[in-house]
């Protein structure tokens, strides 16, 4: 599959415009394809940046905004600042929310915030890369260790955290390889 095929078919994803089969096999292959999770991060940042007031109606000039914003991305300025409300939290899993703050193409690697509801939990997964965790808000429990707001944690490449739960909710900052 060639690259544009890949940016295309990450995109129709983003979009919610795939076939339910289609959108099958392409969750499939975001399990074990980090450049495809790559693009569908870099359609989400690009997407969310389109003021949608009602989704289930595209505007006539939706076209004409999304050229604009990839424009934009193309002569995007050195710096890149996210506001409290910009962004949208997106579902992640049950009881869990994240908002995608900036994705480094050149890298794969996204910095997001989660926001878990109490009780939450993310199951236990392999890290190939390094991941950063800063707990903002509230707690959380990875297997025996115990974190509160202010405690940071790092998961080295080529380790496999245990079960990730939070009993009072949490807000946590995360930067690693793009979800």
């Amino acid at each position: 599959m060639s690259k544009y095929d890949v940016d295309i078919g990450a995109g129709e994803y983003v979009l919610g415009i795939l076939s339910p089969e289609q959108h099958h096999r392409f969750e499939v292959r975001l399990e074990h394809e980090p450049g495809l999770r790559q693009q569908v991060a870099r359609w989400e940042t690009l997407l969310s940046r389109l003021d949608r007031d009602d989704p289930a109606t595209p505007p006539a000039d939706l076209w004409s905004r999304i050229e604009q914003v990839l424009d934009q991305e193309a002569c995007a300025p050195p710096f890149h600042t996210v506001r409290l409300d910009d962004g949208e939290w997106m579902p992640f899993r049950p009881g869990i929310e994240r908002k995608l703050l900036h994705l480094d193409p050149a890298t794969g690697t996204g910095s997001y915030l989660f926001r878990m509801q109490p009780g939450a939990m993310i199951e236990g997964h392999h890290h190939a890369r390094a991941e950063e965790c800063l707990i903002l808000e509230g707690d959380l429990t990875i297997g025996d260790l115990h974190l509160n707001a202010g405690d940071f944690h790092v998961a080295e490449g080529g380790t496999i955290h245990p079960d990730l739960r939070s009993q009072g909710g949490a807000v946590m900052f995360v930067r690693g390889a793009s979800l």
